[in-house]
């Protein structure tokens, strides 16, 4: 029973989340996010995004248009996670050059391209990758520049694994690393980060932002190079990654 009510709580902290920061451009969308959350209760599967059945336009707190594919993470990206980083990180450190490996779907882009002077952004997979393009567009993101690879160690072409469950597709945890889970697999073109921002000319970074799921160690000696001409640097690590770490902090 406390568990139940633990996943409750959940729920509706993530659904007055959305309410309070996103807006839908149509009572239709809003209907549908009040009886995703009714089915959720019902029946208990997935997770509230799961119910979502139709692709859709949804306006941040803050003004920004991105579109949301249905039974997919991209609401929750673009309503809830991150926003404690976006206000108190990457807005603040919004000039010069940022560059972001692993951007997904282009949520810290949009609200700080206009402040920058160039966006360089890193997305491997092609659904993803496409929504970027997209988002981009609708909030004219003009000095963007978005590149369609995955970051490893050398060029090559590797499987891209995507986790799915019940017709949830968690496109946000696409990864090269093998998973054990029912999944999707894509072939993805790969490039070393000193390589991608050496054909673009990247001399100097003022922020650079790394979340590739895990393959931090297997890609490091692809991105030595950069992180000299790096003045700020975001990276996420897992344990696997304590390796990569230490050899970051040399």
């Amino acid at each position: 029973m406390h568990e139940s009510r633990s996943s409750e709580g959940s729920l509706l902290a993530k659904f007055l989340g959305y309410t309070v920061n996103i807006k839908m451009l149509s009572i239709n969308d809003y209907f549908e996010l009040y009886k995703a959350i009714l089915l959720r209760l019902d029946e208990r599967k997935g997770p509230l995004e799961y119910h979502i059945s139709r692709n859709k336009i949804v306006k941040t707190w803050d003004g920004f248009l991105f579109f949301a594919r249905a039974r997919s993470p991209d609401i929750y990206a673009t309503a809830v996670a991150e926003r404690y980083e976006l206000e108190k990180w990457f807005k603040p450190l919004a000039k010069g050059v940022q560059v972001d490996v692993g951007e997904y779907i282009g949520t810290c882009t949009m609200m700080v391209c206009k402040s920058v002077d160039l966006d360089v952004r890193i997305e491997p997979h092609p659904s993803n990758f496409a929504v970027f393009v997209v988002n981009v567009e609708l909030n004219d993101c003009s000095n963007a520049v978005l590149v369609n690879k995955a970051v490893g160690m050398f060029e090559d072409q590797l499987l891209m694994f995507v986790l799915i469950k019940n017709h949830y597709i968690s496109f946000s945890t696409a990864s090269l690393k093998q998973r054990s889970e029912e999944h999707l697999e894509i072939k993805v073109k790969v490039g070393s980060l000193d390589s991608i921002l050496r054909k673009l000319g990247v001399s100097q970074i003022n922020l650079l932002k790394i979340d590739i799921e895990g393959y931090i160690t297997e890609s490091l000696l692809g991105v030595l190079d950069t992180l000299k001409k790096t003045r700020n640097l975001f990276i996420e690590l897992s344990k696997r990654g304590m390796t990569a770490y230490k050899t970051l902090k040399l």
